[in-house]
């Protein structure tokens, strides 16, 4: 069994690493106060991003893109998983695929160029699970449609983004698209980015895909999109393990550092442990992709998913309790690192999903 990677995703690995390290590592703080990053520091990134080689560099051919291969990209997750800033590198939403007529000037080509950023609006303040939504879709008295009802978002978007929001229509779960800034649109932070629609009115050129079918968008890739999630998890371990040894080392309690107590000590082994478990369980994922074997594909992406996820929570706890608390280390909070990327009851819905599919991979037909 040959586990190296090839060299030319060493070579990526290890320019994208010092990118990490040196470009946005040190924008962290600031952004962890402000809550955002600067338009100017933005395209900075992605300007440099470009300069690598690297955007769009996972996109399907079809769409123009590199077409990289999933483990290769898996490794690039990893990289990126080790930062709190959001390093773009061109991907898209699996979603905006089903783009069609005018869609695909007006949001596939500008997103794909890193001119517009697709962001997803799907779960609600007090419902993660898709049939407890509420936004509705009623048909208008002048034709199209009337949304209502509050989304949560994962970041602010700019003017120049576009929102995916997934609502309950007439014909059921529906996606729409929609430019930031519309009349009946509110979007608010506090604490928590929330998109507000009030009877927005929508034309049915604003459908992406076919109305009461939102949840098969994209639904050939997520398990693709679950091995590439595993894969920023292992990155986000890595990098809290990184902080809670330089905490560790750096930390003085009754005249000596707190990483010679074996609590400490057997938390840092036992993250160590499951993080370089989980890296090999995702890039075995990774290669079923790669080498086409379909069938297994699905149960193998659901475990890395539940792999990963109990991985992370595992990390947040126990470091958490390195650093005595959830305050603040000299670089970031670390709950708040991960919470950025993976919010808990995302991340617990997730995990649900994925017990199911192995659940009923094991069981298999029912006996007759």
């Amino acid at each position: 069994m040959d586990f190296e990677l090839p060299e030319d995703t060493l070579m990526l690995r290890d320019m994208l690493r010092r990118f990490i390290h040196k470009e946005a590592q040190p924008l962290e703080m600031k952004y962890f106060t402000a809550g955002f990053l600067a338009p100017e520091e933005r395209a900075r990134l992605q300007r440099a991003v470009e300069q690598m080689g690297l955007w769009g560099l996972t996109v399907p051919e079809a769409y123009g893109g590199g077409g990289l291969d999933l483990v290769s990209t898996c490794v690039i997750e990893e990289e990126l998983g080790k930062t709190f800033i959001p390093v773009e590198i061109g991907d898209v939403p699996a979603a905006l695929y089903a783009c069609t007529g005018g869609q695909v000037g007006d949001y596939l080509e500008p997103a794909l160029a890193g001119e517009r950023r697709a962001v997803i609006a799907a779960r609600e303040p007090d419902a993660l699970h898709p049939e407890s939504w509420t936004t509705v879709a009623e048909t208008g008295a002048m034709g199209g449609y009337l949304l209502s009802g509050r989304k949560l978002l994962s970041v602010s978007p700019g003017q120049q983004d576009f929102l995916i929001v997934y609502v309950r229509a007439p014909e059921g779960l529906t996606a729409f698209m929609l430019d930031v800034g519309l009349p009946g649109m509110k979007l608010s932070a506090n604490g928590a980015v929330t998109l507000a629609l009030d009877q927005l009115h929508v034309q049915e050129q604003a459908i992406l895909g076919n109305p009461g079918g939102a949840l098969t968008l994209g639904v050939e890739e997520a398990p693709k999109a679950w091995i590439r999630s595993g894969a920023r998890y292992v990155g986000m371990v890595d990098r809290l393990i990184d902080m809670s040894l330089e905490h560790a080392r750096d930390w003085i309690s009754l005249g000596e550092a707190l990483v010679v107590r074996p609590a400490i000590q057997r938390m840092l082994a036992e993250m160590r442990v499951e993080v370089e478990s989980s890296r090999w369980l995702t890039y075995h994922a990774a290669w079923l992709a790669d080498s086409g074997s379909g069938d297994e594909l699905r149960n193998a992406a659901a475990q890395v998913r539940l792999a990963t996820g109990e991985m992370l929570k595992h990390a947040v706890d126990r470091v958490t309790m390195i650093f005595a608390g959830p305050g603040p280390s000299p670089q970031i909070e670390p709950q708040r690192f991960v919470r950025s990327l993976a919010p808990p009851e995302a991340l617990d819905l997730a995990l649900e999903q994925a017990r199911a599919v192995i659940l009923a991979d094991m069981l298999g037909p029912p006996i007759r």
